[in-house]
């Protein structure tokens, strides 16, 4: 290779996505790739100041609104990526989740520079309103006719939109997350100094959960198993890490049911090396999910995972094999779940080993970083 490829990222900034990106940037080799990132969304200027400061690369903060579509705001919104885009000469642009990547296809339009489209779960997944549906799937079905490739992070995305006749099969790449397990294995962390950091007894059982505090995510079915065991065990504590629009109901669901003192709403957390370490039990309890970097990080801290049996955690969970699943609002089969691996832990010690063990085979931070290298590489227009 002459020079580095000129690879530009358009991405919104936060979640699940933001992480994602961030763990591109840090892992791709910059001796290959000259990286540029355009971060979209709220905390845009965040995470692109961020990116710059800790990786040296080039990176622009533009303004979108991710949850609404606005004709004035949206169109300002794609002429300004188009101009940024053509400042500089792009070899390959890769874009990720559904608005940003719709824009920046339709920016990209008479540039010469191939795009990469990964959807990061499609916004017609399962448990979407038809009016949803039918908008989304006319929307990237039209952004696929300009799309080189698109990689989704599980298989059941690619044949969803498939299903839906987007674009044809040999369109895609199916690329698992990979994660470094080395990042949330706890057997160096004092796990009694956490829990006095967070003012928890030192006997306490902790039953964990990481997202954001939505609909989708079902934090009020949190709450609930918590109503349904806290009598039985009086030393169970329940512990969500994230934030969003759900949160003060959520609070308020708490206080209504006389739990603040067993429920902790930690909110954003940097630390989750820290919190895996005194979680006993992870519950994911999501309507859907595209590839759940959760439970694969709960998987390498070597921690038992419940979770509901969406698309999503089902491409990762063999039920009774490496985690356990169980139909989505069952709260009460959650809960009778729980108290069997509270009262015999030992029944979790082989399902964690296969868990364990499945980061390897399948789940590796290196396959993930590899595949994705050659996919740019064989996809790159250099002049």
């Amino acid at each position: 290779m002459s020079r580095r490829i000129s690879l530009l990222f358009i991405s919104k900034s936060t979640g699940g996505v933001g992480s994602y990106v961030r763990t591109l940037v840090e892992n791709l080799d910059h001796t290959k790739f000259d990286i540029t990132a355009i971060c979209m969304s709220e905390d845009g200027e965040k995470f692109a100041s961020e990116l710059n400061l800790k990786y040296g690369i080039q990176t622009y903060s533009l303004a979108m609104n991710r949850y609404k579509i606005n004709p004035f705001t949206d169109l300002w919104a794609l002429i300004q990526l188009a101009i940024l885009l053509r400042k500089k000469k792009y070899d390959i642009i890769h874009a990720h989740a559904s608005k940003p990547g719709f824009l920046a296809r339709i920016a990209a339009i008479g540039s010469g520079i191939p795009v990469i489209y990964s959807p990061h779960n499609f916004a017609f997944h399962e448990g979407a309103k038809r009016i949803t549906i039918l908008a989304t799937v006319f929307l990237e079905k039209f952004a696929s006719i300009f799309t080189k490739k698109i990689i989704t992070v599980a298989q059941h995305e690619k044949e969803l939109a498939l299903h839906y006749a987007i674009g044809s099969a040999d369109l895609y790449e199916v690329v698992p997350t990979g994660i470094n397990a080395s990042h949330f294995q706890t057997k160096d962390i004092d796990a009694n100094q956490v829990k006095i950091s967070l003012r928890l007894p030192s006997n306490a059982q902790i039953i964990g959960s990481v997202g954001r505090l939505a609909h989708p995510k079902m934090p009020l079915d949190f709450v609930a198993i918590a109503n349904l065991l806290h009598k039985e065990f009086p030393n169970l504590h329940f512990i969500w890490v994230g934030s969003g629009p759900l949160e003060e109901e959520a609070k308020k669901k708490t206080e209504s049911l006389g739990l603040n003192h067993i429920i902790h709403w930690l909110g954003h957390r940097t630390d989750m090396q820290n919190l895996y370490s005194i979680f006993d039990i992870f519950v994911l309890l999501s309507r859907w999910e595209g590839n759940p970097l959760v439970i694969l990080e709960a998987f390498a801290a070597e921690i038992p995972v419940i979770a509901t049996n969406n698309l999503g955690t089902k491409e990762l969970i063999n039920s009774g094999e490496n985690g356990f699943l169980y139909p989505i609002g069952d709260t009460h089969s959650i809960a009778s779940k729980i108290r069997d691996l509270i009262q015999s832990p030992d029944v979790a010690k082989p399902i964690i080993q296969t868990a364990t063990k499945q980061i390897d085979t399948s789940y590796s931070l290196t396959t993930m970083i590899n595949t994705l290298e050659k996919i740019y590489i064989q996809n790159a227009v250099i002049n």
